[in-house]
């Protein structure tokens, strides 16, 4: 499990990081402003810090990419081809490093997915749990699914889309409520564990009928 981390205002901002070589403050935690150094500790920070992203779920998509792409520039191993072997398997840890944190990122579900354990929140692989009621439901959809496939049915194949995005949507935004009420419990244990097992199957949920919509498409 990752390390749980309370979501107060001070785990929203990126830490001060200083230089190993030049101890000169970095704005961002890849590389140094001042000597242009690749900071070898950012292959282990977790995905937000290493993005220099604030540690929520409402985040932008276009602004994930935009910071992936430039610590890519950065780090790509293309870059440092004149360097010594050491820095360019650096380079090469650190690309690995921010192509992980982009998957884990980019989409709401996944992030929601790191955010939770990050928490201390359990993993899909620990709590298979959903909410009650919802696998009936999954069952239901599965099998309009495949009777509208079966007899080639478009229209009935659109609506069903249609319906799950609808369904997929208003879980993403369950997972956004559950999130801020999760920073106002942060004070009651009993309560924060309640929301988090929350969380966990609301996530799940977003699995079952991401599957259905790849059934659709």
């Amino acid at each position: 499990m990752i390390e749980e981390n309370s979501m107060d205002e001070t785990d929203r901002q990126a830490p001060l990081v200083k230089c190993r070589l030049c101890s000169k403050p970095m704005a961002e935690v890849l590389v140094c402003d001042y000597c242009h150094s690749l900071n070898p500790d950012a292959a282990t920070m977790d995905h937000f810090t290493l993005l220099g992203l604030p540690r929520q779920f409402d985040l932008d998509e276009e602004t994930i990419r935009a910071k992936f792409l430039a610590l890519n520039r950065e780090a790509h191993p293309d870059f440092h081809m004149d360097q010594s072997d050491e820095v360019q398997l650096l380079a090469m840890q650190m690309s690995s490093a921010i192509n992980n944190a982009y998957r884990a990122l980019r989409e709401p579900a996944s992030r929601a997915a790191y955010m939770l354990e990050l928490l201390g929140g359990k993993s899909s692989a620990d709590d298979k749990s959903v909410p009650e009621g919802f696998l009936s439901t999954i069952l239901m959809l599965q099998e309009a699914l495949a009777e509208a496939k079966a007899g080639g049915d478009q229209a009935e194949l659109e609506r069903m889309g249609a319906v799950l995005r609808t369904q997929h949507d208003g879980l993403l935004h369950r997972i956004a409520g559950l999130f801020g009420e999760l920073e106002e419990a942060a004070a009651c244990p009993a309560v924060r564990q309640d929301l988090l097992s929350e969380l966990r199957r609301q996530i799940n949920a977003v699995s079952y009928v991401k599957k259905l919509l790849s059934q659709v498409n």
